[in-house]
């Protein structure tokens, strides 16, 4: 069955199966992967705007919701954490489950910007065998030094023949060993090789760019008359203030981007014209 689904890939087409299955596992909303499921819009979240939400931007939203909250910000603007979840992302998070390639992707982010993340509660648990699988482990402990003689008698000839004439490995390109480490057995506990690291890479070049983060405002209110083409709040913009309503200053970051700020102060996210307009903010 092909079509039907949206375009989820941002591909101008409209996906088949395949690439609906693909978007709905590997976590951070439609069109976008991350380490965490989501069922919304999860632009807002997307600091840098690699497609890819990093754990680090998950907790950035949750924590700049609540603030947002307590200002009076909220809706689509002010909200973008709550707004990207539903009921069967809450669920598959609680679940402990992890979107597939989310570890390595984490992991290629390096340390300044990627997190640690485990699969826990009930899908490690399901990972490890559930109860079945916890008394074969255990008998397994018991027999393996038995088991292990006798798999490396039956191997000695094979071990012999590969000695000599033996056909080289398989040549794994980066991309494909990338590919490969998304097991649904993969708990995240394992230190991701660093060829694994080198394709995730090469499969999205923009993971991991720069934060397009804003610095913090010290006093004063932009000039809407000569900010156009400077540095405003840490943040090259491409406009000056477009707001239609005093108490918000909008300013054109380029790709349909805008950043927000209420009073002074950054609203967490960048946002398209679309949600802006929403809100009445810009024409």
């Amino acid at each position: 069955m092909c079509g039907g689904y949206g375009d989820t890939d941002n591909d101008g087409k409209s996906d088949g199966i395949g690439a609906f299955m693909r978007d709905i596992t590997d976590g951070g909303g439609a069109g976008r992967s991350g380490a965490r499921f989501s069922s919304g819009d999860t632009g807002g979240l997307d600091q840098n705007q690699d497609n890819y939400i990093s754990e680090q931007e998950y907790q950035r939203g949750q924590s700049n919701s609540e603030s947002n909250a307590d200002r009076g910000i909220t809706g689509r603007i002010g909200d973008a954490y709550n707004n990207s979840r539903g009921v069967i992302s809450n669920f598959s998070n609680s679940f402990g489950a992890l979107p597939r390639g989310s570890i390595r992707q984490e992991a290629a982010l390096g340390p300044q910007y990627g997190t640690p993340i485990e699969t826990k509660n009930m899908a490690r648990y399901l990972q490890m065998g559930g109860m079945p699988g916890a008394a074969i482990r255990g008998v397994s402990g018991f027999l393996n030094p038995a088991i292990n003689d006798a798999r490396n008698m039956a191997m000695a000839p094979v071990r012999a023949y590969r000695g000599e004439g033996a056909p080289p490995n398989p040549v794994v390109t980066p991309e494909q060993a990338a590919r490969s480490y998304d097991s649904i057995f993969n708990t995240g506990e394992r230190i991701v090789p660093q060829n694994v690291i080198q394709g995730t890479r090469s499969l999205n070049p923009r993971l991991g760019q720069p934060m397009a983060m804003p610095a913090p405002v010290s006093s004063g209110e932009p000039d809407p008359e000569n900010d156009f083409g400077r540095t405003i709040f840490g943040q090259n913009v491409m406009s000056g203030n477009i707001s239609l309503k005093p108490y918000f200053q909008v300013y054109e970051l380029g790709n349909n981007r805008y950043s927000l700020y209420a009073g002074g102060e950054p609203v967490e996210g960048s946002f398209s014209a679309d949600e802006l307009r929403s809100e009445n903010i810009i024409n």
